[in-house]
């Protein structure tokens, strides 16, 4: 949802935007990862590698949201004034969740945060959001505590994946 529209909304409503979407949000966290693990093998700075990861997940959030406004279009008579704010709002958490491997590079760009380092607590911290959301998508429909912790362990792994390739490249 653009800054605009969020502008009045308290940090718990952002929060449950982004909750309410798991998938996506789950998505732009690993394309982040992805992004991160990858630049960082390059050896680019941290300010290259938060410019990439940025640039990617706004091409991806861009592109889902206009294929959803474009499902929403085939589905029925045409997008209406409502549709596209409600997609971009449906779609941003695609964009916010990996907010805080953002902050890492970020406080590094600002010489407050070793490059190395940023890049480490970026991708780690991805694989805690992994898992979180693991277990938050197993909850959802009512799944027991074991089950939903077997979910955040699965769904960490691909993050695990990421960071092992990362350490392999390097």
């Amino acid at each position: 949802m653009p800054d605009s529209l969020r502008a009045g909304m308290p940090w718990s409503r952002r929060l449950a935007e982004v909750a309410a979407n798991p998938r996506e949000a789950i998505y732009g966290t690993i394309v982040a990862m992805g992004v991160i693990a990858a630049a960082a093998d390059g050896d680019e700075p941290a300010r290259i590698i938060l410019a990439d990861t940025v640039a990617t997940l706004l091409v991806f959030w861009l592109a889902h949201v206009y294929v959803d406004v474009l499902a929403n279009k085939v589905h029925e008579a045409g997008p209406g004034r409502t549709v596209v704010p409600a997609v971009i709002a449906r779609q941003f958490s695609m964009v916010a969740a990996p907010a805080l491997s953002l902050l890492f590079l970020l406080l590094s760009v600002l010489g407050l945060l070793d490059e190395g380092l940023a890049v480490t607590l970026a991708l780690w911290s991805g694989v805690a959001q992994l898992v979180g959301w693991g277990i938050a998508v197993a909850r959802k429909p009512g799944r027991s505590w074991p089950a939903a912790l077997l979910g955040g362990a699965i769904n960490g792994v691909f993050g695990l994946v990421i960071v092992g390739l990362e350490a392999l490249l390097h």
